[in-house]
């Protein structure tokens, strides 16, 4: 299956499936994170994916990731396997920017849990916030 691709078509491979489990494994990370902490949040306010968003509101989160990380790492194989070598350095940028957006985003969701607990966020502070637990 391998064995006609050059070496360096491996790498980018293994590195883009490295990359992109790495993101699939933040972002549920995040998300189960955020519903257990508001737990009426719809998903498509806590991710911009959109066939995610699908998945998991159609099958729940465990199945809907599962079935979104396949197809997502299928395409990145194929991405990896076929694109032009300039598609796959702005495919490999946009998982590395988006690897930095999780660092970030899991950053401020932990401060907002140790400050808000409870999961309800002051109308006054941060106005009316959809999914807010009530008080």
């Amino acid at each position: 299956m391998m064995n006609n691709l050059p070496t360096w078509r491996v790498w980018v491979i293994l590195l883009l499936l490295a990359f992109s489990m790495c993101d699939l494994l933040l972002t549920f990370y995040y998300v189960h994170q955020y519903k257990k902490w508001q737990s009426d949040k719809p998903y498509n306010l806590i991710e911009n994916n959109p066939l995610l968003v699908f998945l998991w509101n159609t099958f729940g989160l465990k199945l809907g990731m599962f079935i979104g990380s396949v197809m997502i790492l299928s395409l990145m194989y194929i991405i990896g396997r076929s694109a032009h070598p300039i598609v796959v350095g702005i495919v490999f940028l946009v998982l590395c920017y988006a690897l930095f957006n999780h660092h970030q985003n899991i950053n401020l969701l932990v401060k907002l849990m140790q400050q808000y607990p409870d999961g309800h966020l002051p109308v006054k502070t941060f106005g009316n916030v959809v999914g807010n637990n009530i008080k």
